[in-house]
């Protein structure tokens, strides 16, 4: 029994050692296979594919570079306002149109001054495609874009909308404004220290009455702008002038 037990000692750590050096060999191997350097082969075929893909990108990048920088130089990225070029081009005809009255002009008038803006840039743009002078690009996510007739038709027609309903809105709160300043004007009138100015103020907004907002004053703008579209279909630039075919588009 004794030697028995010796022998079953003695195997036991000789298996235990084995175990140990055969775990030790494995980490030398792994530490040497990562302390050495790996070695990839890449074809020729491969590496000329490759390097032609990265001249690729690089040409199409730098292309795409120039091409915006070309558009920026010749002034053709734009940003079209139609609404402010709108409110601009009513303002000097309002401008001038008082200036051959002499007098106020009525809110009928200034809305007439919004249908002949219209009418212009209508004309630039119609004008500019058809004999190949206009070309508006504008930049998006996919770049840069060129937009046709319609889109820029489109965008006035929406402009026309906004500016229009701003209009009348703005020229109905003036009128209110108007009517509460004329009441508290006939109150001050009857006081004899303050008479003299409230009177002239009266007479002043009297003579000013055409300031009134005509009844659906935003129904009859856009019907104007359809009667334009009517009449501008058989307008012929080289006959008649867009002041003659306005005569017939008035809201006053």
């Amino acid at each position: 029994m004794k030697i028995s037990n010796n022998i079953n000692v003695t195997s036991s750590l000789i298996t235990q050692s084995d175990t140990k050096n055969q775990r030790e060999n494995m980490q030398t191997d792994v530490k040497r296979m990562t302390d050495q350097p790996v070695k990839l082969s890449i074809s020729d075929e491969g590496q000329e594919s490759y390097r032609k893909s990265i001249q690729n990108d690089r040409r199409e990048t730098s292309d795409a570079v120039l091409y915006q920088r070309e558009q920026l130089k010749n002034e053709k990225i734009s940003f079209v306002d139609y609404g402010y070029e709108m409110s601009k081009k009513a303002a000097q005809l309002n401008k001038d149109a008082a200036n051959a009255k002499s007098s106020v002009l009525s809110v009928a008038d200034r809305a007439d001054s919004y249908v002949a803006a219209y009418a212009e840039l209508y004309d630039e743009i119609v004008q500019g495609y058809e004999n190949g002078t206009r070309e508006i690009y504008v930049a998006d996510e996919n770049g840069t874009h060129k937009l046709t007739k319609d889109e820029e038709l489109s965008a006035l027609d929406a402009a026309y909308t906004k500016t229009v309903d701003d209009f009348v809105t703005m020229e109905k709160t003036n009128q209110h404004a108007r009517g509460i300043i004329s009441e508290e004007m006939e109150k001050i009138s009857k006081i004899s220290s303050r008479a003299t100015s409230a009177t002239d103020f009266l007479k002043e907004q009297k003579a000013r009455g055409t300031e009134t907002v005509p009844e659906n004053l935003n129904e009859k703008m856009y019907n104007a702008i359809a009667s334009f579209k009517e009449k501008y279909a058989m307008f012929n630039p080289n006959a008649d002038t867009l002041s003659q075919l306005l005569m017939g588009v008035k809201i006053s």
